[in-house]
């Protein structure tokens, strides 16, 4: 394999996967990312409360993004910041009838994604690639 294809190949992947998802939420007014986001607190939120806090570790962003994600979020009606009880400085992050309705749309075309990315791999094939990219990402952590 070339010096750098791997890298290379991730990256065409991933802006792929992104336009795909863009293309879909465009009429919904959500990014790709913010569908992430969504689904993230749809699911954390059935264990307990979520925070900003949550988001940033979830998905491994700087503070400021995960603000600036969730400010657009609030802006767009797509989730509601609630104070916490005993302790008005915390805001957890809960998700608007608007967000499930999206949240939707969004499982539909996930589903849809990945089934064109595994298309033609065998089950053993999905395993390795998944248990491959989880590798890479734990030896890219700081």
């Amino acid at each position: 394999m070339e010096k750098h294809e791997i890298g290379k190949y991730i990256q065409i992947v991933s802006r792929q996967l992104k336009r795909n998802m863009d293309e879909t939420l465009s009429k919904y007014n959500v990014t790709g990312v913010q569908s992430m986001v969504i689904g993230y607190i749809y699911k954390k939120s059935k264990k307990g409360e979520v925070f900003a806090k949550d988001i940033e570790e979830e998905f491994d962003m700087r503070k400021a993004t995960v603000a600036g994600i969730i400010q657009l979020l609030e802006t767009n009606g797509l989730i509601e910041r609630k104070a916490k009880e005993g302790d008005c400085r915390l805001k957890s992050i809960v998700l608007t009838p608007k967000a499930l309705e999206i949240k939707a749309v969004v499982k539909r075309q996930i589903n849809i994604e990945e089934k064109n990315i595994v298309s033609e791999m065998t089950k053993e094939e999905q395993k390795q690639l998944l248990e491959l990219l989880k590798k890479a990402s734990s030896n890219l952590e700081n």
